[in-house]
């Protein structure tokens, strides 16, 4: 059996480890944390994700689709919430489609306890890496008792997150190119128990979201009628920040000014905002991802998003099929496969790097935006005429699974089109009307002929 050791027991490791123990290699997984499935893991560092087409094919791949599809909420859209009294809904599409909330705790679970269950796939808990030495391929670890101890390797795969041990050490090789790029915005989690939810008849079937500019609510939907939410704030700043906000009074007099329909949401709020540490969002970007056949990259590893457009989960999972499927077409050669991944990933991960910090900013100020919000309408309009051909951005990214790139390069023919109807009197005065809806037609087909 081929050997491949795998360096993260996350999302992202332990699907891989599925996939290709189902391939045949013998894989070895080593985790720095204890098994979350034997400890107590702490509130306020899993914050719920949203699962999409990428994702679900990816699990699906590895026969998880009927498994993770009980432990998930279909999402059909954004519950806006304007103000106490103003709320509006944005459907993510016209044929039902959805994002699925999902529990990241659940999620890993349910992968730890698969993989352990899988031909050729063993986990080790308790062992932060802390370095490799590729002349005797081995790995350095500690372990829980502080002491350092070495394991063989025959092809190491890193999936061990933003912070990568493997990846920090291959910084050091020339030719190696990084860089990082923090936001100033911060989250941190907050809960909506399922009664406060009930009692506040919140629509279980949305993504609930309090923009404020500067400052903003996300909200997912549990499976027991409660809501997990993500507060995002600058980390630092004159106002309202995080660092400023070190006191019980100032932490409800703020909150009373930005989020006042919260109030009553959220009967934990000074313990959870004082308690749940802020998590950072940060964009990596690095290249090569792979040392000859020896070391490869994977996941957050290698590229590092923002978590706005809700794709890291998912273009981590898309990551482990679309290796697995270039392992399994060069079958003696794994130099040939991690060339291929790179040159077929790269350029993918940069665009919805850059699509995930552009989608923070217009969740946060575009969505109550007239023009913002005339150009959505006129993207669902052109789905209705063309349901076959036309997609909008965002549905591309969460609904197909074109690559990141391709769904980018698309969007700037459509984009010309919407710029020319946005300057339409007609379609300003009526968007709804059939010579609208005529004129929409025209101007899609003369730019897409």
């Amino acid at each position: 059996m081929k050997n491949i050791t795998i360096i993260g027991a996350g999302l992202t490791g332990t699907l891989l480890g599925i996939l290709l123990g189902r391939q045949g290699y013998s894989v070895q997984i080593y985790e720095r944390n204890k098994d979350p499935r034997r400890t107590f893991v702490k509130h306020g560092k899993s914050i719920n994700l949203t699962l999409c087409k990428r994702g679900v094919s990816a699990l699906e791949k590895a026969g998880l689709g009927d498994e993770v599809q009980k432990l998930w909420v279909p999402v059909y859209g954004r519950c806006l919430h304007l103000s106490e009294s103003q709320i509006e809904i944005q459907p993510y599409g016209n044929y039902g489609e959805a994002l699925y909330s999902i529990s990241r705790q659940e999620l890993n679970t349910l992968l730890l306890s698969v993989a352990q269950k899988t031909s050729g796939v063993s986990i080790e808990f308790g062992l932060k890496c802390v370095g490799y030495d590729l002349s005797r391929s081995c790995i350095s670890f500690i372990d829980e008792n502080q002491k350092q101890n070495e394991r063989p390797f025959t092809t190491l795969i890193a999936a061990d997150g933003v912070y990568s041990a493997i990846r920090s050490q291959m910084q050091r090789n020339f030719g190696f190119n990084y860089s990082q790029y923090y936001s100033k915005h911060v989250n941190k989690e907050l809960t909506i128990p399922a009664k406060q939810a009930k009692e506040y008849k919140l629509e279980k079937n949305h993504l609930h979201i309090w923009p404020r500019n500067e400052f903003m609510i996300i909200a997912f939907p549990n499976r027991d009628g409660s809501l997990t939410c993500t507060l995002q704030l600058p980390f630092d700043g004159n106002n309202v920040s995080f660092r400023k906000l070190n006191s019980e009074p100032e932490v409800l007099y703020h909150f009373r000014k930005l989020f006042s329909d919260t109030i009553p949401l959220l009967p934990n709020l000074v313990d959870e905002f004082f308690h749940n540490p802020e998590i950072p969002m940060m964009t990596v970007r690095c290249s090569p991802w792979h040392i000859e056949d020896k070391i490869l990259l994977i996941g957050d590893a290698a590229h590092g998003i923002w978590p706005s457009y809700g794709q890291g989960a998912n273009a981590g999972f898309e990551d482990c099929e679309i290796l697995c499927k270039c392992m399994e077409e060069n079958p003696d050669n794994l130099l040939t496969s991690f060339t291929e991944f790179q040159e077929k990933r790269l350029k993918n991960l940069n665009a919805i790097a850059d699509l995930s910090e552009n989608h923070f900013n217009e969740i946060r100020h575009l969505v109550t935006d007239s023009n913002f919000l005339l150009r959505k309408k006129i993207e669902r309009k052109m789905n209705l005429l063309f349901p076959s051909e036309y997609f909008s951005l965002y549905s591309r990214v969460a609904f197909t699974t074109i690559p990141y790139k391709q769904a980018v390069e698309l969007e700037q023919i459509y984009s010309r089109v919407v710029d020319e109807l946005l300057n339409s009197q007609e379609i300003i005065l009526d968007p709804d009307s059939h010579e609208s809806e005529k004129l929409i037609y025209k101007t899609y087909r003369r730019y897409l002929r």
